[in-house]
C-alpha cells in the first residue's frame, strides 16, 4: 500500500454510499488503516449545506476494519478474455 501513496484507489467502504465503490487518493498509510481524500466525501457531507466549497478539504481516516476492499490501477495493459471468443 505504501507505493500507492499519492495516487487514486477504488474502495468498497460498506458505511459509505451503500458500500458502493468510491474514488479515493490514498494519501498516507497506518498501521491500523488509511488516510484518504475523496470528493464523495465531501459531496455527501456538505450536501444538506449551502455550501459548494470549502477553503480546505477533509481528510478520512478509514480503518482497515471498515474497508472491504481496495482495488489499484498498476502499470499494464488489461485485455478481456471476450477478446479471444
Amino acid at each position: 500500500m505504501e507505493r500507492l501513496v499519492g495516487t487514486n484507489i477504488l474502495a468498497k467502504v460498506p458505511a459509505f454510499k451503500n458500500g458502493a465503490m468510491i474514488t479515493l487518493k490514498l494519501l498516507a498509510v497506518e498501521a491500523g488503516g488509511i488516510w484518504v481524500e475523496s470528493q464523495d466525501f465531501m459531496e455527501e457531507m456538505l450536501a444538506e449545506t449551502p455550501h459548494t466549497m470549502t477553503p480546505r478539504t477533509f481528510l478520512l481516516f478509514l480503518p482497515f476494519a471498515q474497508i472491504l476492499a481496495i482495488y489499484a490501477i498498476v502499470d499494464s495493459p488489461w485485455i478481456s478474455k471476450r477478446v479471444a471468443e
